[in-house]
C-alpha cells in the first residue's frame, strides 16, 4: 500500500475521522489539532494517520503526537504505524512520539495493541483515564536501506502530495 502525505482538510480523511471515537465535531472538514501537522493516508481512503507537533501543550507532553489513527484497510495497523513513523522522521527529524488511548471507548482488552506491536510502551494512565503510550526512538528512514530501497531516495512506499 502506498501512502500519501496530504493535509488536514482532506475529505476522505475527514470522513474516516468522523468514524474515529475521539472525534469532537463530526462533519467538520478539519480534523487535526493546531500546530504543525503531517497527515498520511492510503490511496483509496481507507486509512488516516495524523502527527501533530506543538510547542506548547496543556498536558506538558513533548514530541510528535499521534492525534488520529484509523485503519479500515486490510493492512496490519502496526506496519502502517512503522511506516508513518518513518515519514515523521523524514519530515521533522528524530523525536519522542506519544498518543492517547481511551480504553472505555474501544472494545479491545489490550488498548493500544497495534501501537505496542510497533514497539510503543504504556507509560501511565492520566487523570481522564486515558492511556499514554510512547516510543522514544521512532523507526528511521535509514531502516529503509535494509528493506532494499537503496536508490538514494529514502522515502520508500509513499508519494508526497502537494
Amino acid at each position: 500500500m502506498n501512502l500519501i502525505v496530504t493535509n488536514k482538510f482532506d475529505r476522505d480523511c475527514a470522513a474516516l475521522a468522523d468514524r474515529h471515537y475521539p472525534r469532537r465535531r463530526h462533519g467538520n472538514r478539519q480534523f487535526m489539532p493546531p500546530g504543525e501537522t503531517i497527515v498520511i493516508r492510503d490511496r483509496i481512503g481507507a486509512m488516516v494517520f495524523g502527527w501533530s507537533r506543538q510547542r506548547f501543550r496543556w498536558d506538558g507532553e513533548r514530541g510528535f503526537y499521534c492525534s488520529i489513527f484509523r485503519n479500515e484497510s486490510g493492512r496490519l495497523s502496526s506496519e502502517v504505524i512503522l511506516e508513518c513513523e518513518r515519514i515523521a522522521v523524514l519530515t521533522w527529524g528524530q523525536s519522542r512520539a506519544f498518543t492517547y488511548i481511551t480504553p472505555s471507548e474501544i472494545s479491545s482488552c489490550n488498548p493500544g495493541f497495534c501501537f505496542k506491536c510497533a514497539g510503543w510502551k504504556f507509560v501511565r494512565e492520566n487523570s481522564d483515564g486515558k492511556h499514554v503510550l510512547e516510543k522514544l526512538t521512532l523507526e528511521t528512514p535509514i531502516d529503509a536501506l535494509s528493506l532494499g530501497h537503496a536508490s538514494g531516495d529514502l522515502r520508500p512506499g509513499f508519494d508526497r502530495e502537494v
